[in-house]
């Protein structure tokens, strides 16, 4: 059955006011902007990304199981999905532009701490840099939504393309980093502290001639009451899970089957890598359809290609990475293209965007624990990589019914 439409027909451009006019009404120049956008982006993965090659040297040093090192990656994520409903509330009080400079504040005070002597600073550090990323989640795609409302996807692509590029540098890096600083992870890790400053002072130019305290907002349709809103959720859930947990794992299965820790950092910084083309066309492309399942379709079967791969035929792992790759470079500007499209008001696109991404998070974050308990349960990474097959096809079924049209 078709989903029926909500009560105002969902669209893929909130406001009519071109671009330029929106920047120059909020006292900003557009470079200026832009680059805070870029910059605030590049901050929401690496102190996640830059975890994963060096995992098994951090789980020695501390002294814990797989099951247990795997909350370093885990927590920021349930801090997502916890604390995303609170960015609308936040913004009643404060302008988005404030809350966005706060929270990448509180993303590099979080990545100092995660870097401490113990177990109890670094999950400390943790829970702030999930809280930061939690609220800039959401803030940050609506903002761009508002203010780029004629060019949606494209400006969808720089923000995806800035995100994921984060993701490849900390995971790149996190080796070479670590052999540069006299072995340690904590002195690898500590390097975004950096970036999240660089954040906070290029996002300073987009407060300029707005107000610190939020203007009154236009009341829209309860989210609730918008059909779309499940499948848009599940689909944001499924996608994310499958990308954290090869994100966090894929360096430990390469190295158990005989990759040095420096060649599957590589192989995952590749992976990431090949998504930078998808972030940026995919978002364009399906701002253009009305239906986006063709891509859904697409996204889903490099992802379940790659994963097929690392089952069946591990000694090809360079070609199931880029297909993983690929593919979830695909699938995360497909949820917030369709964020966008399924709201059914401008009003409830940062409302469908909180739903969508705290209650997706919270399903995301099961993912990898549930991945590395597989592994101490099984002793070997199948069962695990079935596991994502099967999240794979979930990804699939509600991308399919997110996508579908409304009856006319």
């Amino acid at each position: 059955m078709p989903l029926k439409p909500p009560a105002t027909q969902p669209t893929t451009r909130p406001t009519q006011e071109a671009p330029e006019a929106a920047a120059t009404r909020r006292g900003t120049p557009l470079p200026w902007l832009i680059l805070g956008i870029v910059l605030v982006a590049l901050n929401l993965r690496p102190s996640i990304a830059g975890f994963g090659p060096l995992l098994g040297q951090i789980q020695a040093e501390l002294h814990v199981k797989a099951a247990t090192v795997s909350l370093l990656t885990t927590i920021p994520l349930l801090c997502w999905g916890v604390l995303a409903p609170l960015a609308p509330l936040l913004t009643r009080r404060r302008s988005s532009e404030t809350v966005i400079l706060l929270s990448t504040a509180v993303i590099g005070l979080g990545a100092l701490l995660r870097v401490g002597p113990s177990l109890p600073w670094i999950l400390l550090g943790t829970v702030l840099v999930g809280a930061g990323i939690a609220i800039v989640n959401v803030l940050l795609p609506s903002l761009v939504r508002r203010d780029f409302p004629e060019r949606v996807g494209l400006m969808t692509g720089v923000y995806t393309l800035a995100v994921v590029s984060g993701a490849a540098l900390a995971s790149g890096l996190a080796v070479p980093l670590r052999t540069a600083l006299g072995g340690s992870w904590r002195a690898s890790l500590g390097v975004w502290v950096g970036l999240a400053a660089a954040g906070v002072l290029a996002w300073l130019p987009a407060l300029f001639g707005r107000q610190t305290h939020a203007p009154r907002a236009a009341q829209g349709p309860a989210v609730w009451h918008n059909p779309y809103a499940l499948p848009v959720t599940l689909f944001m859930g499924f996608q994310s899970l499958v990308f954290f947990t090869w994100l966090t794992w894929l360096p430990r299965v390469l190295q158990d089957r005989g990759l040095s820790a420096a060649a599957s950092g590589l192989l995952l910084s590749a992976g990431n890598i090949v998504q930078l083309p998808f972030t940026l066309a995919v978002p364009i492309l399906a701002a253009r359809l009305q239906n986006p399942f063709p891509l859904v379709l697409g996204a889903a079967a490099l992802i379940g290609g790659g994963l097929w791969g690392l089952l069946f035929a591990p000694g090809w792992p360079l070609l199931w990475v880029l297909l993983l790759g690929a593919g979830c470079g695909s699938t995360f500007p497909l949820a917030l293209v369709l964020i966008a499209q399924r709201a059914a008001h401008p009003a409830q696109v940062p409302q469908l965007s909180a739903l969508a991404q705290g209650v997706g998070y919270l399903l995301a974050a099961a993912g990898p624990f549930l991945f590395g308990a597989l592994h101490d349960w099984t002793g070997g990474w199948r069962v695990p990589l079935g596991f994502l097959l099967a999240v794979t096809a979930l990804t699939l079924l509600t991308g399919w019914r997110a996508s579908q049209l409304p009856d006319p």
